[in-house]
């Protein structure tokens, strides 16, 4: 019963993120006005549960609730990192984080059941399906025919960031470039708040989980605004994937400071209508991003981006 109380908050904390991104994609203000109609539509579920999501995030202050009835935002989104999902069991997320591991290291083959799992790790049946399940909503794992499971070991496997580099050089750029990319200007002015945000901090006081926000956002809404929805489709599923299955780096916070500043030259060129420099200059940030992850090569603006601005 606790087990399954904390799988219900879960989801309802995941609904609560979706909420947030919400609002920041449209460019919603403190003080936007969230109603349960269209946050429903949204999120593709009924009221029922976009309320219980709304409520978690009035419990912690960041929205607040009308008096005619709805929320309106009670914090700038812009500057808001995202949500800790501290209700995930602890059980399930040991489990999760140890089949990435094993899979990484190329510890257990790509098929499995529940049960082999089970054995291997020593948690109960609902851990190891809820484990599954996590790891399928990532498309990280798929559904095999009989009791097997199909884990994607490409996506975790050691070598994958390095094949993650390779796919998005070969097609991100060319999303910017699509005859039907459209701009987003709510979407955009939200960006670019986020990222002077980031501009104005220095080395000791950085926010990275901030930073990491905004960074999947940006490249979200390349992936969104193509005009193509083939590649947008792949472009999103892989920051998504990308997103939960790649291990953490510690990065210097001068590459993360770096790396904002080109985001936002790229935003620049995109409000400009520039696609095609836009794209010249997201072809370096990724060479330069894949070149730089595990260390600090050298200080300064890359030429590229000090020619741009």
């Amino acid at each position: 019963m606790e087990e399954s109380t904390g799988k219900v908050r879960h989801r309802h904390v995941e609904l609560a993120q979706k909420i947030l991104d919400f609002a920041i994609e449209r460019g919603l203000p403190r003080g936007g006005r969230l109603t349960e109609q269209v946050l429903a539509s949204h999120c593709n579920v009924s009221r029922t549960p976009i309320r219980k999501a709304l409520q978690l995030l009035a419990e912690k202050n960041i929205v607040s609730p009308e008096p005619e009835g709805g929320y309106q935002l009670a914090i700038e989104p812009a500057s808001f990192p995202g949500l800790e999902d501290e209700a995930l069991p602890a059980e399930e997320t040991e489990l999760y984080n140890a089949i990435l591991r094993d899979i990484s290291a190329g510890r257990i083959g790509d098929s499995q059941t529940v049960a082999s799992l089970q054995r291997r790790y020593g948690f109960s049946r609902s851990a190891v399906q809820n484990a599954l399940i996590k790891l399928s909503e990532e498309n990280l794992a798929e559904r095999a025919p009989g009791q097997q499971w199909l884990i994607k070991q490409f996506a975790i496997s050691g070598d994958a960031v390095a094949k993650s580099y390779e796919f998005r050089l070969a097609c991100e750029p060319l999303a910017l470039t699509m005859p039907g990319f459209r701009r987003d200007g709510s979407a955009l002015t939200s960006l670019r708040q986020s990222m002077e945000i980031l501009r104005g901090m220095g080395e000791g006081v950085f926010d990275q989980k901030l930073f990491e926000r905004t960074d999947h956002d940006f490249h979200m809404l390349i992936a969104r605004s193509c005009g193509n929805p083939f590649m947008s489709e792949t472009l999103a599923t892989h920051h998504r994937r990308r997103k939960t299955s790649q291990p953490p780096m510690h990065v210097n916070a001068f590459r993360l400071i770096q790396s904002n500043m080109e985001h936002l030259q790229i935003v620049e060129q995109i409000e400009r209508g520039q696609f095609d420099l836009a794209a010249d200059l997201l072809r370096v940030h990724i060479q330069l991003s894949h070149v730089e992850r595990p260390r600090l090569a050298g200080r300064g603006v890359p030429i590229a981006f000090r020619i741009a601005g």
